[in-house]
């Protein structure tokens, strides 16, 4: 159960050592300390006087941040909160603290806790409370002991201590929306049910909400992010989905087992949400054995003797008395969900049941993300243009300032927040031109030039393929033929010459169909095998791809039967796929000048979680050329979170020696950029990660010592910039590309900037931030900035710019394919083609 009493302490140690082997306890980590979360690591380089940019045209912008005042110096004291018996739940604990507090005498606005362990009063809390406070309670009948002990007193003009009380201030806000405004908190997000949209003709709702977060940014103020954040809940329970897959081969008179067997199937791995106390569960596994009449012990103190007695309920008796919910079908099975790790370091090993009836099912399945209809609904509510954003954004915080009681607290902490949004100055790079050859692409003013390319030759086709490929298809060789011809048609003025291919029958629709033919028909100068699926398997996609990718290399390319059936869009999709397959040969199709002046390679490092394996993919993009526009490619597998520094330092030290093969010299200078890091993986990063890499890099033997420069990058921001802020007519556009920000919402303790760098046919243009860790070449930020926008023109995969440097782009489409499809790395022969594409 998910708030359910644990069992007696008398439970046999074969059980115990049962449940031990079931679920193996993780390895110790350090105690959470919500701390963490706003002790940022300094990051920014010695010596750096400025990081601010010159080059652009300045922009007025208006972001999704308010100002936050806080006009009090009073010391605010820490207490640490303890309950006796431990277990008592969140919704509980909040019980608990309000009796707590008005038996002190203390009022709403005296005091802030965290829904854990952690409570903060100013002076007048103080003086009630004192240093150690104890006291006895009641708790549905049972006798319960709080314990408040003081820890520290916080002087808001210490750095140190200031950051802390960011702490408070964030858990204050946090409790506004909980308590004041009706919100519900799922994760760091809170969502307003009240105000759920319902799609009309759809199984679904959506639930608005506001992620925030209160910091300290450059210019020394104090500024909150809202952040609009949209929840998807599916009309359907869990039961909904266990009974119609249960079902679906129950009519077909299959046995229970296998009926079983797809009822877990469908459920399992799913994200379930429990609507009377909004928590979101990860499904591991169905129990049929067990339904909502079987029971379960507990212990519960008995009031009159004030001893522990076990006594024994049933879940759905559970639920009607704890939650008022009341079960209707008592033979359904339950759920089981495995407890979390942070649970399982607590010796709270035990499975968590939940009762299918009573769980929401959440997110979208993979049928109706395939729904245009449905996507394009989602879409209408969940992606907002930037003016219905920005409104959005000003309305919530009309609600937190025109609400009495949180005004009342915040002038009693002597914080308040302004209604307006931040406005600054950010700067417009000018367009970069994109060359083939000598030749200038026209369109490279714009963050699309497909039309520039398509006409023209790449700058280095690659190896002509004449017809030394295969096109294998499932009984449509029209199709197969149609596409054929226009693939052709179209790569001849890109520079490739692709003849007319051997088109193969492979006579069924199954992974072994496909690969069987591909081994019978293939040959020594085989360059490129076109598969056309009839549908989206995933079974059959990882199967072909890992046999071609890791058994039997050859460039490969999937087409679905549906994509390439509308004669209308035929030669648009021919042209992107030239593209594909020209990158994945190790053609060029464009390059740019970019500005070093001595031999240097730009590395993308991202990875992937692989479930199946249990490890952790990690692969790395390294430029080998002047125009970066030519990479390798290397990737492997960690076994756990700590293994990936040494991996990363690993992938980088062949990227530098594979550098010498065509460069004849190792690179003078590395550039990397780091993406898949959060920001609780900092100090890791500096401490671990790129330590090991200077290490790495001094054992490379060179005329002089390798510099290094190290960036993160961040695609999952709070920020949003509004363009066009005092214009009366147009307010709120998207910034155009190549916008930088590089101060105000900045971190004063950090080398960091924004950058906008793609376009949005709909809704709100996100900006990707970055965040310079090491920077031994010293460059002038404009230089840093321009740079990293370049890069973002450098995907093959797209005739214009993305949100992410092109090498990142490569690196994450690599370790996506080793840890979702391959479980395997890819032959060794392939690390110079963009095989992954």
């Amino acid at each position: 159960m998910a708030d359910e009493a644990r069992p007696a302490s008398d439970v046999k140690m074969e059980e115990a050592t049962a449940r031990a082997e079931r679920n193996p306890v993780p390895p110790e980590r350090t105690k959470f300390d919500p701390m963490e979360k706003y002790k940022l690591p300094v990051t920014r380089p010695k010596g750096l006087d400025s990081k601010r940019g010159l080059s652009g045209t300045l922009v007025p912008l208006m972001t999704n941040y308010i100002k936050v005042h806080r006009k009090s110096d009073d010391i605010i004291s820490q207490y640490r909160i303890d309950f006796i018996p431990e277990n008592v739940t969140i919704p509980q604990r909040f019980r608990l603290i309000r009796q707590w507090a008005t038996a002190q005498s203390l009022a709403q606005a005296d005091y802030t806790y965290d829904r854990s362990n952690i409570l903060y009063t100013g002076p007048k809390g103080f003086a009630k409370l004192g240093q150690a406070l104890t006291w006895e309670g009641t708790l549905d009948g049972s006798p319960v002991t709080v314990t408040a002990q003081q820890v520290k007193s916080l002087d808001p003009r210490n750095d140190d201590e200031f950051r802390q009380i960011l702490v408070q201030l964030n858990t204050q806000l946090n409790r506004f929306m909980e308590n004041e405004m009706g919100m519900v908190r799922i994760m760091d997000t809170c969502f307003d049910p009240k105000k759920r949209i319902e799609v009309r003709g759809q199984p679904i709702e959506i639930w608005p909400g506001f992620e925030t977060s209160i910091g300290k940014y450059d210019t020394d103020a104090l500024l909150m992010s809202i952040d609009q954040r949209f929840r998807i809940i599916r009309r359907q329970t869990a039961l909904d989905v266990i009974k119609d897959a249960y079902s679906s081969l129950k009519g077909r008179g299959r046995p229970d087992p296998e009926c079983q067997a797809e009822g877990l199937k469908a459920i399992k791995g799913q994200v379930v949400e429990t609507p009377y106390n909004h928590i979101a569960y990860k499904v591991d596994q169905v129990d049929w054995t067990k339904t909502p009449k079987d029971t379960f012990e507990s212990r519960r103190r008995n009031t009159a003797t004030g001893a522990f007695e076990t006594v024994s309920n049933s879940y759905a008796d559970y639920f009607r008395d704890r939650y008022n919910k009341t079960v209707s079908d008592m033979n359904q099975p339950l759920i089981i969900v495995k407890p979390s790790n942070k649970a399982m370091r607590r010796k709270r090993d035990e499975n968590i049941l939940l009762i299918p009836e009573l769980c929401n099912m959440t997110g979208l399945t993979d049928k109706m993300k395939a729904d245009f209809r449905l996507m394009k609904a989602v879409a209408e509510h969940t992606k907002l243009a930037p003016e219905p954003r920005r409104l959005k954004v000003l309305e919530f915080v009309a609600a937190l300032n025109k609400n009495g009681v949180i005004q009342e607290q915040l002038q009693s902490w002597g914080t308040k927040y302004e209604a307006e949004l931040v406005r600054l100055q950010g700067r417009t790079l000018s367009a970069f031109p994109i060359f083939q050859g000598d030749r200038k692409i026209p369109d490279y003013q714009r963050a699309d030039w497909l039309t520039g390319i398509r006409s023209s030759s790449a700058d280095k086709p690659g190896n002509q393929i004449g017809n030394n490929w295969l096109c294998l298809h499932f009984g449509q060789e029209n199709t197969a033929r149609n596409f054929a011809r226009e693939l052709s048609i179209v790569c001849r003025p890109m520079g490739q010459n692709l003849a007319e291919p051997k088109f193969v029958d492979v006579g069924g629709s199954t992974a072994q169909h496909f690969l069987n033919a591909a081994m019978q028909h293939g040959h020594a100068n085989l360059a490129l095998v076109l598969a056309i699926f009839p549908d989206n398997s995933v079974d059959r996609y990882s199967a072909f791809k890992h046999q071609l990718c890791c058994t039997n290399p050859c460039i490969t390319q999937v087409m679905l039967l549906k994509t390439i059936s509308e004669a209308k869009s035929l030669k648009s999709v021919a042209t992107k796929v030239a593209m594909q397959i020209i990158a994945k040969i190790g053609g060029v199709i464009w390059k740019m000048q970019f500005k070093f002046t001595e031999p240097t390679t730009i590395i993308g490092i991202d990875m992937h979680r692989d479930r199946i394996e249990k490890k952790m993919a990690v692969a790395a993009c390294a430029s080998w050329n002047k125009d970066m526009s030519a990479y390798m490619n290397f990737a492997d597998l960690a076994d756990e979170d700590d293994g990936v520094h040494d991996v990363v330092a690993k992938l980088v030290k062949q990227a530098v020696d594979k550098f010498k093969e065509p460069n004849g010299v190792h690179p003078n200078h590395v550039m990397i950029y780091r993406d898949g890091v959060s920001e609780g993986q900092l100090p890791n990063i500096v401490g671990k990660e790129i330590v090991k890499i200077r290490e790495m890099l001094k054992t490379v033997v060179t005329p002089k010592p390798i510099t290094l420069t190290y960036l993160v990058v961040n695609k999952h921001v709070p920020a949003r910039f509004f363009a066009n802020p005092n214009d009366p007519n147009t307010p709120g556009g998207n910034p155009a590309p190549g916008t930088i920000v590089d101060d105000v919402v900045t971190r004063p303790f950090r080398y960091d900037f924004y950058i906008v760098s793609q376009t949005v046919r709909e809704g709100t243009v996100s900006p990707t931030y970055y965040d310079v860790l090491v920077d031994d070449k010293k460059m002038p930020p404009e230089i840093m900035q321009q740079c990293t926008y370049m890069l973002c023109h450098m995907y093959f995969n797209w005739p214009g710019t993305i949100r992410v440097p092109a090498p990142n782009q490569y690196a994450r489409k690599h370790a996506q394919l080793v840890a979702v499809n391959l479980h395997h790395l890819a032959h060794d022969t392939l690390f110079n083609k963009m095989f992954y594409l």
